[in-house]
């Protein structure tokens, strides 16, 4: 399952074993946020507890928009009882990760 908006971002949602995968690509900003927390929402209820993986790999941009989708998303599942992991860093994203803090409040995977 996924989606594109009028932006050129777009969001795919599959399923590895216990884990649900969200791999968007293109910006993640103000434009395309709403896109975001679709697939978000999507990749929450796949499983219970729900086990995330965002797989940023294609992500070139990502604004405070984005990291507030992220801290979002990783509320809930967490309420949930689950866990959100990151993937896929790019050098730009783990630098704005660390720059934020937020480096400390994501568990982090190379898959």
């Amino acid at each position: 399952m996924g989606g594109t908006d009028r932006t050129g971002f777009s969001w795919i949602v599959t399923r590895r074993d216990d884990t649900t995968v969200l791999s968007p690509a293109g910006d993640l900003d103000l434009a395309s946020v709403e896109e975001f927390r679709s697939g978000l929402t999507q990749a929450m209820t796949d499983l219970t507890p729900p086990h995330v993986v965002v797989d940023l790999h294609d992500v070139g941009f990502c604004d405070s928009s984005g990291l507030n989708a992220l801290i979002w998303a990783a509320n809930r599942v967490e309420e949930a009882g689950g866990e959100l992991r990151l993937s896929g860093l790019q050098p730009r994203m783990t630098r704005l990760l660390r720059m934020t803090g937020l480096d400390k409040r994501f568990a982090t995977s190379d898959n």
